[in-house]
């Protein structure tokens, strides 16, 4: 079983009387991730999944059912978004019962996580699963092959150890991070899964959240961002490959961001003038459902957008080792001076740039204008195909590191 990086901080919640919360997209390993914790725990406790009618009926009955029911302090409930009124049965626990410790999981329906957040602030710790890091990925192969991962981003990766890294973020970017796939070895059997995840989420999601509107034109709109993942998101342009109102756009976005399958990064913009400071960029959440919906499972080094998959890589890498200390921005100016990512944490700024090949110690041209737009800058990153190499620019110090290394960037804030 792969171990997931949020186990430890979510068993060490066992003590708090909050409800801790695991929400995210379909298929991210959140029930895999709620029976380690029980197994961890190793204590007597109940598990509900609202999958199984007999659970999902015993929670429509209501909080006074369900309380009369249990018998231990520890309880998991599973796909709670099966209960249209599990909020308010979770807000009288927690209120009426400070003996019992609840985790629960949750995925892709809007309405009851805009009830979850109104009604259990302050009564809730909430984690975000996503797919799997790298990290977490290569623990599907047997510890003698696989290849080390040092979060010291300075630190020198030998040269078969740098090839291996190579060669598996080949098979990363190809089929992405799902959990279920790392059971799979068929590449047949790898396009059907993610296919048959991508066809659930447009017939159980979608459809739940678009009913008068029409999935032919979610279908366009969706198409149309797996094919310009990573660039800045145009609205307009949106509309007119969808053939959809504005409006409708909005809501397609708002579906895609609730559901976990799209994320915005907002641009940086400090009053310096010059700088780009309303449109963002956007990732949709797994290269290998990307690759499904555009039917190209192509070799990174094959393929046109070798550049984009690489940054894809880099973005989802930060965002799944983010904690509330970081923001995560893109920099660009008017005139298309850019840095693919900047980390922001108590004022101090780390600029990322994500090259498919580079020739240290140059700079590149957009991390050098950056630099000149943010002297105090301490350090920046370059992360490429290469080895590990240090160098000096004014005051800055640039590494420069193997792309693979991309989450050993946050250590440098």
């Amino acid at each position: 079983m792969i171990p997931r990086k949020d186990l430890d901080r979510l068993l060490k919640q066992a003590t708090n009387h909050s409800l801790s919360i695991i929400i995210g997209a379909r298929q991210v390993g959140k029930s895999t991730l709620l029976g380690m914790i029980r197994a961890h725990l190793a204590q007597q406790s109940e598990m509900f999944n609202l999958e199984n009618p007999l659970h999902l009926s015993l929670f429509n009955e209501g909080y006074t059912s369900f309380i009369r029911t249990i018998r231990t302090k520890l309880i998991f409930i599973d796909e709670f978004q099966y209960c249209s009124n599990i909020s308010s049965i979770l807000k009288a626990v927690y209120d009426l019962n400070p003996q019992i410790k609840i985790y629960a999981t949750g995925s892709s329906s809007m309405e009851i996580q805009t009830h979850l957040k109104q009604s259990l602030a302050g009564r809730k710790l909430e984690t975000v699963l996503y797919p799997l890091t790298y990290g977490e990925w290569l623990y599907q192969e047997d510890a003698s092959q696989r290849p080390p991962l040092s979060p010291h981003i300075e630190e020198v990766t030998p040269p078969d150890e740098l090839e291996a890294h190579r060669a598996r973020l080949r098979e990363f970017v190809r089929y992405g991070a799902l959990p279920g796939l790392t059971a799979l070895s068929d590449d047949l059997e790898k396009r059907e899964y993610l296919f048959g995840i991508y066809q659930t989420y447009i017939a159980k999601d979608i459809k739940a959240f678009l009913k008068e509107e029409s999935v032919l034109s979610f279908n366009k709109a969706i198409t149309w961002l797996a094919l310009n993942n990573g660039a800045q998101l145009k609205k307009s342009t949106l509309c007119s490959v969808a053939g959809i109102s504005s409006r409708q756009i909005e809501r397609y976005l708002d579906v895609l961001a609730g559901t976990f399958v799209l994320a915005l990064v907002p641009p940086l913009s400090t009053n310096k003038g010059k700088e780009l400071t309303k449109t963002p960029k956007f990732y949709l959440y797994d290269q290998g459902i990307i690759n499904s919906i555009i039917q190209d499972f192509r070799d990174i080094d094959r393929r046109p957008d070798a550049g984009i998959l690489r940054e894809q890589f880099v973005f989802w890498e930060l965002k799944k080792h983010l904690d509330i200390r970081y923001s995560l921005y893109y920099w660009c100016t008017a005139d298309g001076k850019e840095v693919d990512f900047v980390l922001k944490k108590d004022q101090q700024l780390l600029p990322i740039e994500v090259k498919s090949s580079w020739q240290p110690p140059l700079l590149p041209s957009g991390l050098r204008h950056f630099l000149s737009f943010y002297p105090e800058t301490k350090n920046a990153v370059v992360l490429y195909d290469g080895p590990e190499y240090t160098s000096r620019h004014d005051h800055c110090t640039i590494y420069f590191a193997p792309i693979h290394k991309a989450f050993a960037a946050l250590s440098l804030l």
